[in-house]
């Protein structure tokens, strides 16, 4: 029994974490935004695009996430890219903004499956009924409303590098995340990030 196992519970989520590169893209996105509305951003800590939220689970299946993480392949890396900004759950009632992925060579769908699949498998959680849309999340509005950004994100292609098994700790100031384990990617030669407009 290792020690995720022998703790109590814990709330878990698996994410992709964003490379630092493309923290200054991030920042001028938010810059982009009307501080209006209830508009909160979102910190750099919190910048990762999620595979599965677990929520909240038991010693033994925070145990069998973590598995599944460190069981990933390490050629489950490549490219993705980030397109353009994203409104959900709608343009006109927005609650939250965020960068939409292109996934093109299907790096975040193979890891969401995998991901996904290992969790189901292991019962620690069944999928949620819509599809997953992978995107970051740049700010959160208190009450649904339209966003209009001055303008448009600029486009970037990333490696993606690793995926991290997270807990969440919600506290008064915001929910603070710690890596409870992190599998990295060989490299395969793809480690840069391509910014433009």
């Amino acid at each position: 029994m290792d020690r995720t196992e022998a703790d109590g519970t814990k709330r878990l989520f698996v994410a992709v974490p964003l490379p630092v590169g493309l923290h200054p893209l991030v920042l001028r996105a938010q810059e982009a935004l009307p501080r209006s509305g209830g508009l909160r951003v979102t910190k750099p800590e919190q910048w990762h695009v999620t595979l599965a939220f677990i929520g909240e689970v038991d010693g033994a299946k925070a145990g069998v996430a973590r598995r599944v993480v460190e069981a990933l392949p390490a050629d489950a890396g490549g490219e993705a890219a980030i397109e353009r900004f994203l409104l959900l759950p709608s343009a006109s009632r927005a609650r939250v903004v965020a960068l939409e992925l292109s996934d093109q060579q299907g790096v975040f769908g193979a890891l969401y499956e995998a991901v996904v699949g290992g969790l189901e498998a292991g019962g620690v959680m069944q999928r949620e009924k819509r599809p997953f849309r992978p995107h970051l999340t740049i700010a959160r509005l208190r009450e649904p409303g339209q966003v209009r950004p001055r303008y448009e994100s600029e486009r970037a292609v990333f490696a993606v590098q690793s995926v991290c098994l997270y807990e969440s700790q919600l506290r008064r100031e915001g929910a603070v995340y710690t890596v409870v384990c992190r599998k990295v990617f060989e490299s395969g030669g793809v480690d840069m990030v391509h910014t433009s407009q």
